[in-house]
């Protein structure tokens, strides 16, 4: 009997291993993270563990954190006691954006009975703290970022070169993302690089490979204290031929205090560089009346050349003067921006004599001195002789593109006329329409008269043209935008640039006087209702530079900055 109930007692245990657990598993749905303190801009593992439940799991969307990739995927099966248990976990990497604490809410699932109910959280989160230039000389560690000023404190206008760059000790990284942070309150110009790649470098006494990703030229545009955020870093770093581990680094954000310009800023103020001076080349020293010749203005120099604007200069009212031609030899280098914008102008003389050509003048900041500097050109003379082939005949320029000089006999008046006629009759003076007539003949020739005067001398006057055309420009400057609205980069650039354009033509203001105080100021006097808006506007269009997902969408921008544009039209100067 004893031998039989444990040959029973095998075959039994026998089956239940051939036939699985006989217990029911209790169904468990739990949320873990692989560390409960991070700082920003960290990574972290959030890992949903599914016990005893056949379900997938997508990545859920948590406040405070990006997701960078996943899940990867696990899963175990366990007897005990005869009950069967299966495992299933899905991990997911999230970055850590938030610089307060986060928390992780509950998450319901499903399970094959009832609802299923994970236990929410908190996350503590220490924001990223300061470092002294280049990271000074602390532990990197085996992986960091670092963040590389030129200068820590400039002047507004002024610029420095930033260095986004990764130190690593191993050889073994494999860089999948990086994050480079937006700059707020610069004007920025990215230096064209090849591809990074690793260079040696000792720190503290160790090797480090260290690759350069990006290097900008950063224009302060705003005074005060400004921040150039850290930027993240995520990568894999192999342990084995199979094997290897996900590694984040975070570089701390650095200051850059802007201080404002020395008081009293000139009146002709033409920027902040390093360098500049301007030179004049025209075409021809002498040259005939109604021919066209070129005159070149270029300035050079070191520091944002491509913001100098067309300058106010005071042609001979005898010039015709077409809107130049810009050309822009620019280099950026990690040393700076340098190079030339040249401003070409065509000129026809309309009569004869010695003229002295117009020259830019005016003052700019030198950072290098910490002193406003004079600009300087050498002096162009131009002799216009009279052309003999077109004394006989007016001139015809209507049409800028063309200009033509029409020669016509001049006709003798006949005393006699022996062709039909009106009868004499119909002018007879004593008639009410004759006299009406005669009457109005010389109001209307005076009239006419007065329209061409007045035609020519806006014509010969650069400004009072700008201000009358401000509003047929801008609507160009606007529908060339509207173009661009599906690529932010290029909209508010050009959007912003049309409007100050616009503002500048009203104002008959030259680019160099486009300080923002000042020009608000000024449009207190014409639009007082309307400086807020203007300011807003503004304000909005430098943020959406730098941040445009915290600003007005471009086609609602566009719709406000045509609207405050009617309004300034029907408000100016009523």
């Amino acid at each position: 009997m004893q031998q039989h109930l444990t040959a029973s007692h095998f075959f039994g245990m026998i089956f239940l291993l051939m036939t699985g657990f006989t217990g029911s598993a209790q169904e468990a749905f739990e949320v873990s993270v692989d560390r409960n303190s991070v700082r920003t801009g960290e990574q972290v593992q959030v890992t949903f563990t599914l016990k005893n439940i056949k379900r997938s799991i997508d990545a859920p969307d948590i406040e405070g954190l990006k997701l960078l990739f996943g899940p990867s995927t696990s899963n175990s099966t366990s007897i005990f006691n005869g009950t069967r248990t299966s495992e299933r976990t899905y991990t997911f990497t999230y970055q850590v954006t938030s610089k307060s604490n986060i928390t992780v809410p509950a998450f319901e699932l499903r399970g094959s009975k009832s609802p299923l109910k994970s236990k929410a959280f908190t996350i503590q989160v220490t924001p990223r703290g300061q470092t002294s230039k280049g990271g000074g000389q602390r532990d990197l560690g085996n992986v960091a970022c670092i963040i590389e000023a030129s200068k820590r404190n400039v002047h507004i206008g002024e610029p420095l070169t930033v260095s986004f760059k990764i130190f690593n000790r191993a050889n073994n990284l494999d860089v999948r993302n990086y994050t480079i942070p937006e700059t707020p309150g610069f004007w920025k110009e990215t230096v064209e690089t090849s591809e990074p790649r690793w260079e040696p470098q000792i720190i503290s006494g160790k090797r480090y490979n260290v690759a350069t990703v990006r290097t900008m030229v950063l224009f302060p545009q705003q005074t005060g204290t400004l921040i150039i955020d850290g930027f993240d870093l995520v990568g894999y770093m192999r342990t084995s031929f199979f094997d290897g581990q996900n590694v984040t680094a975070s570089a701390d954000p650095i200051k850059i205090t802007v201080t404002p310009l020395p008081e009293p800023i000139p009146r002709s103020f033409l920027g902040s560089f390093g360098r500049l001076r301007v030179s004049a080349e025209q075409s021809q020293r002498e040259c005939s009346t109604n021919e066209a010749i070129t005159l070149d203005l270029t300035f050079s120099g070191e520091g944002n050349i491509k913001f100098i604007q067309d300058p106010d200069l005071n042609w001979p009212g005898e010039f015709e003067v077409f809107d130049p031609e810009v050309i822009d030899r620019v280099k950026i280098t990690e040393n700076g921006e340098t190079g030339s914008r040249t401003f070409r102008y065509v000129v026809i003389p309309r009569a004869p004599g010695d003229y002295a050509m117009p020259l830019p003048s005016g003052q700019w900041f030198n950072w290098r001195t910490n002193a406003y500097s004079t600009l300087n050109a050498n002096p162009l003379k131009l002799s216009v002789n009279r052309n003999d082939s077109a004394a006989a005949g007016p001139v015809n320029y209507n049409a800028k593109t063309d200009v033509q000089v029409l020669n016509q006999d001049i006709n003798f008046i006949h005393t006699e006329w022996s062709g039909p006629c009106l009868p004499k009759t119909r002018w007879d003076l004593r008639k009410p329409l004759t006299a009406s007539l005669l009457a109005i003949g010389p109001m209307l020739f005076g009239l006419s008269a007065w329209v061409r005067r007045r035609r020519n001398e806006w014509e010969q006057n650069p400004k009072s043209a700008r201000k009358r055309k401000a509003r047929q420009n801008v609507r160009k400057e606007l529908r060339a935008a509207r173009n661009q609205v599906n690529t932010p980069n290029a909209f508010y650039p050009a959007l912003g640039s049309g409007l100050e354009q616009y503002l500048l033509a009203k104002l008959e203001w030259n680019s160099s006087q486009m300080q923002r105080d000042a020009l608000l100021v000024e449009l207190q006097t014409h639009v007082p209702n309307l400086v807020a808006s203007w300011k807003t506007l503004l304000d909005d269009l430098d943020l959406a530079r730098y941040a445009p997902a915290q600003v007005l969408q471009p086609n609602d921008m566009l719709q406000k900055a045509e609207s405050l544009v009617s309004e300034t039209e029907k408000a100016w100067n009523a």
